[in-house]
């Protein structure tokens, strides 16, 4: 917390002189005249849709059909024009009322929007021989949500963003880049300015561009940091051309959708005398309990409470704020913004004139940018954020009062007794209602920093071309936790005399603790060399890096190394790249410390090519390849695995000795060290080209990759006689191929722009080397089969009868299997051969995981006139759920779904097993009976605005205005047939927050 407090002084130093900057902008009134005018290209062909405005004043209009224009001035004005595909053009007004404007093509992939954030430089997307995929935050609903990773996925090619979270300021997105290539999924690391740190809780106005590292010519810099793929992301840097503001404000509300669906108080009776009837024991509960939960004649005695609807609201409000700023000049440009989160929870009935127990969250981001050009050799950035989050909770946590609401059975206790006291017993203790409004709530705050620091010196005094580069970061978060206790007490009155439970205490503050607190920094420094002769130019990079992660409680994560690449290209046409890293973690052995990764790429633009110079069909094309290797140095394990521990046994477990033997004080060796042990590596191979069509209109970029990721921890294959545990051993290999593919369309067709977008990627991974191989049949062994196959057992349907059961392998998976048991196909015995048995020996690996093998997106910005629609879906396919802990969720495993079990009755529609409350080992086991297909095709993001006239704007004194709804997650082809969500598949059940839509309502004002 300390480094919040000294650091948060320099916010306001920040914004003075931001508004300083933007001070020396503003001149004097001059006379205001209308300048009409034409714009056209090199062919003297009209433009539509160009963007025009005077630098430093308000108000902005676009060129019309034809290429005309009208814009308000005085002489001395600079009048910008800018158009995607086109160099920015700048004219200063003059007499002359009459303005006609031509703007040059820019290369293609290599215009002013063509940038592309490589490792500490940006590069054109044409000279780029790598495989990357890049996006800019323009093109991103401005949408509240508590993790910013939502609003990219489905958007870039190579990149699947899986959320696993949906609790206000918990929800967890995990990023993966391209195919599994491990035994489990490793998901890609985040770089922000060229600094590792997350960009999940940052705001989406401080976004500037994503771009995501697909291939060893990209990644081999990172070293041991590069094998799971890198997200690079930048952050917004003042604009030179023109001074703005932007302000951006929504609020709007989330509503709670695939919520487990309760039994009332009888059908859950009746389906616990049931399943206990089928183990074989009496029914609980009699024909009076029965009647009375059918009836409700003895609310106090028999009660039926629905939790789900008591404690759960279906709507929270959620609201957005967010103000911007930049510009500058040539010497001092500057960015900075502020938004606000607020985030509403679905819990209800927790209001007490104390406190509030609902969850929520709550989030202020600060972040400043500055880039000072001191003299014409020497800038000097600085880009800093500050955050503060606050989370709220109840007293007794978020996952317990779930857990109650989804699993407290619905006859367990009245909520309230008569006499107005909290209901409970012996067994249920946790009243929901003494959870929410009597245990006090918990507020876990954070203070987070992040800065870095960067210096550039140009070296041309020395040698051309020549500069030093430094970049550090120091990135900070201190946590700190707060709130107020109290504890209810419950009465079981239906006993005589009434019992109660737990002893009450009043409302007292909450002991509060500091903690979670840590420290990271990121070092960069070395040389880039540039330089140009004729049609030869060289790029030439090498840095040192130093990294440290830094906590009080623990030792301190750090790596280090080198990195280098050099880039050559001839007439704009061909290249070739060498990229490599040297580098090492404190994890291995020492001597076994680093590694080196080297890489290379080549591209060949053909469409620059005398033979397709001037084809008319291709307007642009560029093949690719890259091959080389990157590493992995986070294999898993335990921390230090080259090194051996030991336990010291100070009271008991010790070594006995004597003639009455005795535990002594002593140490154990708890395992042996590894010293061989190392780090994974990935070999890539990437071919590619990318191509345009159509005069520029269709853009297609494909890939084809192969991945071979060796040294994976695997298990160890030494003897038990050595009497120790030797933990795991770098053994195994998995390759993973596949191919991905991109489009891109844009084109204006009257008063109609139209931009559609498109990615898909297809891939399969193949296990090539795994341990504990050895006595396993073939059907169970892993080689060969997809990284994270499972081992299940083949159903053959239900049991109908006990003939059938008779006549079938002997079932043993339960001490007793009757009709309604899944029935189990014998696949194999110790011998690998069919046995008669059903035992572990039967179980199939199948190819089938929770990871998709395919994803992709799709969407489109249109805009008609004043009115715009932005859209994006987002899809996978081949991947597999086991549903079996869903339909079996809730109290006593009961619920809605439980209904339609198999019964005597329902022997031939019935859609799941008999129920039971013990001995369920048979239907519950692992098998394909409960596996589903969970592909799914989601409306991630969309949004409908409606945009001022320019005319009416230029009144304002805006250079725009614009109204809008829009939705996050509003609809989803599948459920898997039982109401949940296919990638948030437990949200609503277990322990699990619900999974909610949003729908919100914004307004966006530019100055």
């Amino acid at each position: 917390m300390k480094f919040f407090n000294k650091y948060i002084l320099l916010f306001p130093l920040l914004f003075l002189s931001v508004w300083q900057a933007a001070a020396q902008q503003g001149k004097a009134d001059k006379q205001v005249i209308s300048f009409n005018g034409v714009v056209v290209d090199t062919y003297n062909k009209p433009l539509p849709g160009v963007s025009i405005f005077i630098q430093e004043k308000a108000g902005k209009v676009f060129s019309g059909t034809k290429g005309e224009f009208t814009i308000r001035g005085s002489a001395g004005d600079v009048l910008i024009l800018q158009s995607p595909g086109y160099l920015t053009a700048q004219q200063i007004l003059g007499g002359e009322l009459k303005v006609n404007i031509t703007l040059k093509a820019a290369e293609v992939d290599a215009g002013e929007e063509d940038n592309v954030t490589t490792p500490y430089a940006v590069l054109k997307k044409r000279m780029v021989s790598g495989a990357v995929s890049s996006l800019n935050s323009n093109n991103i609903p401005q949408l509240p949500t508590n993790d910013l990773r939502n609003l990219f996925s489905g958007r870039l090619s190579g990149l699947y963003q899986s959320q696993v979270g949906t609790a206000p300021g918990t929800t967890v997105t995990s990023v993966f880049m391209r195919s599994i290539n491990s035994f489990e999924a490793t998901t890609a690391r985040i770089f922000v300015d060229g600094t590792e740190r997350d960009f999940g809780d940052m705001d989406i106005s401080e976004i500037e561009s994503i771009t995501v590292l697909k291939d060893a010519s990209t990644l081999a810099w990172y070293g041991l940091r590069g094998g799971n793929g890198v997200v690079m992301v930048s952050t917004k840097k003042g604009d030179p051309l023109r001074s703005y503001i932007h302000f951006d404000a929504q609020v709007g509300f989330q509503n709670a959708v695939n919520l487990i669906r309760p039994l009332n108080a009888y059908d859950y009776a009746s389906l616990y005398n049931e399943a206990s009837l089928n183990d074989g024991a009496a029914a609980p509960f009699n024909q009076e309990a029965l009647d009375a939960y059918r009836n409700g004649t003895s609310p106090f005695r028999f009660p039926d409470n629905n939790y789900v609807s008591e404690y759960l609201k279906k709507v929270a409000p959620i609201q957005r704020y967010a103000f911007s700023m930049g510009g500058g000049k040539k010497s001092v440009r500057y960015f900075a913004s502020v938004s606000y989160l607020n985030q509403q929870g679905f819990l209800k009935n927790t209001e007490t004139p104390s406190f509030n127990s609902n969850v929520g969250f709550k989030k202020l981001n600060f972040r400043g940018n500055i880039d000072f050009e001191a003299n014409k050799y020497l800038t000097v950035s600085l880009n800093a954020g500050v955050r503060t989050e606050n989370r709220r909770s109840p007293g007794t946590g978020l996952g317990d009062v779930m857990n109650n609401i989804y699993n407290t059975p619905p006859n367990a206790y009245p909520i309230l007794n008569a006499d107005g006291t909290l209901g409970g017993t012996s067994q249920y203790t946790k009243n929901l209602t003494g959870l929410l409004q009597q245990s006090g709530y918990v507020s876990d705050q954070n203070r987070v920093l992040l800065a870095t620091l960067s210096v550039r010196q140009k070296l041309d005094f020395w040698i051309s071309g020549l500069s030093f580069n430094a970049v550090g970061s120091y990135d900070g978060v201190g946590n700190y936790i707060s709130g107020l206790t109290q504890q209810y007490t419950v009465t079981d009155q239906t006993l005589s005399p009434p019992v109660s439970y737990l002893t009450p205490s009043p409302v007292a503050y909450r002991t509060t603790t500091y903690g979670n607190n840590a420290l990271q920094n990121e070092f960069w420094a070395g040389f880039d060399y540039e330089k140009s002769i004729g049609s030869h130019s060289l790029n030439l990079s090498l840095k040192g890096q130093r990294f440290a992660d830094k906590a009080p409680e623990r030792l301190d994560y750090r790596n280090q190394g080198l990195a280098g690449r050099i880039d050559y290209n001839f007439k704009q046409k061909y290249f070739v790249g060498f990229t490599a890293g040297y580098s090492g973690s404190e994890n291995f052995a020492p001597g076994r410390r680093y590694g080196f990764f080297p890489a290379g790429s080549a591209a060949w633009i053909i469409s620059e090519e005398s033979f397709l110079k001037n084809a008319s069909a291709i307007n642009y094309l560029k093949v690719r390849a890259s091959y080389g290797t990157a590493g992995n140095g986070d294999i898993g394990g335990s921390r230090f695995p080259f090194e051996s521990f030991y336990s010291r046994n100070l009271s008991s477990g010790g070594y006995s000795f004597g003639s009455t033997p005795t535990a002594t004080n002593s140490a154990s060796e708890a395992n042996l060290g590894n010293q061989d042990i190392t780090w994974e590596t990935v070999r890539m191979l990437n071919t590619g080209f990318d191509v345009r069509l159509l005069n520029n209109s269709l853009g297609l970029s494909a890939d084809f990759f192969q991945t071979r990721r060796s040294n994976i921890l695997t298990a160890n294959v030494f003897p038990n006689i050595i009497g120790q545990e030797a933990g795991l051993v770098n053994g195994g290999i998995v390759q993973s191929r596949g191919l991905e593919a991109s489009v891109s369309y844009a084109k204006q067709l009257g008063k109609l722009k139209i931009n559609f977008n498109g990615n898909i990627l297809l891939s399969k991974s193949k296990i090539l080397a795994q341990n504990g191989q050895i006595g396993l049949p073939e059907y169970q062994r892993s080689i060969g089969h997809i990284a994270g196959a499972q081992l299940v057992f083949l159903s053959d349907g239900l049991f109908q009868s006990q003939a059938e059961i008779n006549s079938s392998p002997l079932q043993t998976l339960a001490g007793k299997v009757v009709p309604g048991d899944i029935k189990y196909k014998d696949v194999g015995g110790p011998l690998g051969i069919p046995d008669g048995i059903i035992d572990n020996n039967d179980q199939v690996r199948l190819d089938k995981t929770g990871l998709p093998n395919t994803y992709y997106g799709f969407g489109g910005n249109l805009r008609y006139g004043l009115i715009d629609l932005v859209f994006q879906f987002q899809g996978v396919f081949g991947r597999t759920l086991n549903i079996q802990g869903l339909v079996n969720s809730g109290p006593s495993s009961f619920n809605e779904l439980s209904l339609d079990r198999y019964t005597p009755q329902t022997a031939s529609s019935a859609k799941y097993p008999r129920i039971g409350i013990a001995d369920r080992g048979n239907n519950t086991a692992l098998s394909d009976f409960w596996l589903r297909s969970a592909d799914y095709l989601r409306l991630k993001s969309v949004e409908i605005g409606v945009n001022l006239p320019g005319t009416l704007t230029t009144k304002l004194g805006v250079n725009s205005a614009r109204f809008y709804i829009g939705g996050l997650n509003l609809f989803t082809t599948n459920d898997l047939g039982i109401g949940v969500d296919p990638e948030v598949n437990i949200a609503g059940r277990g322990t699990t927050y619900p999974y909610y839509k949003t729908y919100t309502l914004g307004v966006s004002v530019a100055f």
